[in-house]
């Protein structure tokens, strides 16, 4: 096989996910072209390995290749260092040193633009962009990004991307929550992401990238507290629980969907109410338990009433599942599982792709799953106060309904 025909095997296994045998076949290649003598064609190969390592999770023998490569590089010409100064900011950024990572994609970028290689040179200016804003933040991000856009290529589409986080950055508010982040890295369309776009109530909540399902910018012990405190997991056992009571949509009370089931358009207050005592008594309910969820469609009216006015239903839209509320926390259950090493990847994905699966079932918009999303939330632990608890919920609503970025706006319900 030609060294082309052993790199694009190589590839074929990034593109595919098979990090570890990437990391094998570049290798290969690498042993094939330094027994030719072409040491310059070895170093590129033995860079893309350790990108591959870094990307199965060995940083330690990354790292220990980056090293070696480094020290070769320094005597080679311009182009080979510029092409380990790429592979390397992805080695650095596996480890969590996004900081020394982009500025080895700056250096790339720059070496790159010299050698009049505008390609390459856009690519690794967007990649230090955003790490940038990874390193330091929204807030800390728009003056180095300032001065990275001046040593970009002029006129390119990685200028154009860079001006873009750039906006970004400059038009976020001065707080961390509820606002609406994308990581650029990620997949903002697709199957994947519009299963995501179901947990983006609590993304925007608490300002993390809604289409991001692996490690937020958290540490794995903070969502091992999280979990523990608000759902009592400790381990996998315990966070596939209560992964399934969600995903079955069963975590929130059971009499909220029973009464709104009980409800036919057009029907009054008073027959509503009639209706659920009648379907409490059939079932040899306590009287004391009637009395109580009989006053369930009251508050709901309350509830519905208040949407209406905040642009959270339409003027004759009425909510007609709570359900929302578990798919919508279910896909965010799979990101704190991940991060917290209680599930891995490929299991975390399939219980996201499941709930907005049954969440299409259930809804016909995003309109209608937020509007449900919302009222379950609200009867958890709002209570009919319209406290902050609402304040909030309206907020998130109003970012994902209104920001022309929200997923909402840019793909179709289902």
């Amino acid at each position: 096989m030609t060294y082309q025909g052993m790199l694009e095997r190589a590839r074929k296994f990034e593109r595919q996910g098979k990090h570890g045998e990437a990391a094998a076949a570049y290798k290969e290649v690498a042993g094939e072209m330094e027994g030719r003598g072409d040491l310059a064609a070895a170093v590129a190969a033995r860079a893309r390995c350790a990108r591959a390592l870094a990307a199965a999770g060995d940083t330690g023998a990354a790292h220990r290749m980056l090293d070696t490569l480094d020290r070769a590089a320094a005597s080679m010409p311009a182009e080979v260092r510029a092409g380990v100064d790429a592979q390397a900011a992805h080695v650095l950024a596996a480890a969590g040193r996004t900081g020394e990572a982009a500025r080895r994609a700056w250096s790339a970028m720059s070496a790159f633009w010299s050698l009049h290689d505008r390609k390459r040179a856009d690519a690794a200016g967007v990649h230090a962009a955003r790490l940038i804003v990874k390193d330091a933040g929204a807030r800390g991000a728009p003056r180095p990004l300032r001065e990275l856009l001046a040593q970009m290529p002029p006129d390119g589409e990685g200028q154009r991307q860079v001006a873009k986080l750039l906006a970004d950055a400059e038009r976020r508010p001065d707080r961390d929550y509820d606002i609406l982040v994308s990581d650029p890295d990620n997949a903002s369309w697709g199957r994947l992401a519009a299963a995501l776009a179901v947990g983006a109530h609590l993304a925007v909540g608490n300002g993390v990238a809604w289409n991001r399902l692996g490690e937020q910018d958290r540490s794995p012990g903070d969502d091992k507290v999280l979990l523990e405190r608000d759902w009592g997991v400790t381990d996998h056992e315990t966070w596939r629980e209560r992964m399934d009571v969600l995903l079955d949509a069963q975590n929130s009370d059971p009499a909220i969907q029973m009464v709104l089931d009980q409800r036919e358009r057009g029907t009054g207050q008073r027959e509503w109410r009639e209706a659920v005592a009648a379907w409490c008594r059939e079932r040899d309910i306590p009287d004391e338990t009637i009395r109580q969820v009989a006053e369930l469609p009251d508050l709901i009216l309350r509830y519905e009433a208040r949407f209406r006015a905040d642009g959270l239903l339409k003027p004759d839209g009425i909510v007609e599942s709570v359900y929302g509320y578990d798919f919508g926390r279910a896909v965010n259950m799979a990101r704190w599982g991940l991060n917290a090493g209680y599930c891995d990847a490929e299991e975390a994905e399939k219980c996201v792709l499941t709930a907005g699966g049954r969440a299409n079932q259930v809804y016909s918009s995003w309109g209608s799953f937020s509007a449900g999303y919302v009222l379950g939330r609200m009867l958890r632990f709002d209570d009919g106060g319209f406290g902050e608890w609402y304040e909030r919920s309206l907020a998130g609503h109003r970012v994902l309904a209104e920001d022309p970025d929200s997923p909402w706006r840019r793909m179709a319900w289902g």
